[in-house]
């Protein structure tokens, strides 16, 4: 058995075990389903082959979340410069920070 790191339909490397069931003491039956073309598959892993995909799993967690920050740190530095422009032309007063009523 080898470890399943991508999808027999479209090769992507992003599966998501659903559910495994045992089937012996170092074989699991897993069921798997690509996050990318939605293929589902049901074969047997070891629980070593089990254990590489939860590291390559983490790996692209990892990788994920560094996109998101460095994302949201680019989108906060871009709001900072508008809002500096901004006071700098004077543009802002203290009515932009005033509660907004409900209209009726």
């Amino acid at each position: 058995m080898a470890a399943m790191t991508m999808c027999p339909q479209c090769g992507s490397t992003f599966l998501q075990p659903l559910r495994c069931e045992a089937k012996g003491s170092d074989v699991l039956l897993v069921e798997l389903r690509c996050s990318e073309c939605q293929t589902w598959t049901k074969a047997p892993h070891t629980r070593a082959d089990m254990k590489e995909l939860d590291r390559q799993q983490a790996e692209f967690r990892a990788t994920i979340v560094d996109g998101y920050e460095r994302s949201v740190a680019e989108s906060m530095e871009a709001l900072a410069t508008c809002f500096g422009h901004a006071l700098e032309l004077d543009l802002v007063t203290a009515d932009d920070f005033r509660p907004r009523t409900a209209s009726a």
